[in-house]
């Protein structure tokens, strides 16, 4: 994993993580996972998702249907991690077709800054 991330170039590479709160291992994987961000060199953005509950495991949301190869990189990494990753792109039009569809559905809300967001939820009763 951080054999992909520290060969990833890009000035503006960056993680987004939402981590659902209160389950002491889900906090421990996103600190985790931030950290080896960090250490490949990533600016990393964590953020305490509140007002609705992630679903369990790890899902990588990309904004747009054509990412920036960076976000390609961060997907690989995760892919390689050991943890069962989950991705979805062209998450911004279908959070916003859902929102017209709905007013009140609760989905993760992307910045406009936002490349993909990373969303760890508790772990799996599998």
């Amino acid at each position: 994993m951080l054999e992909i991330l520290s060969a990833e170039t890009a000035p503006d590479r960056k993680a987004w993580l939402t981590v659902a709160p209160g389950n002491p291992e889900t906090q421990a994987l996103a600190r985790s996972l931030a950290e080896i961000f960090e250490r490949g060199g990533w600016k990393v953005e964590t953020q305490t998702l509140s007002g609705m509950a992630l679903k369990p495991g790890v899902s990588m949301l990309v904004a747009e249907e054509q990412p920036p190869g960076w976000a390609e990189s961060a997907l690989r990494a995760l892919q390689v991690s050991g943890v069962d990753v989950k991705s979805a792109i062209g998450y911004r039009p279908y959070f916003e077709e859902k929102k017209r569809e709905n007013p009140n559905w609760a989905g993760i809300t992307l910045t406009s800054d936002q490349v993909f967001v990373i969303a760890v939820g508790p772990e799996s009763k599998s």
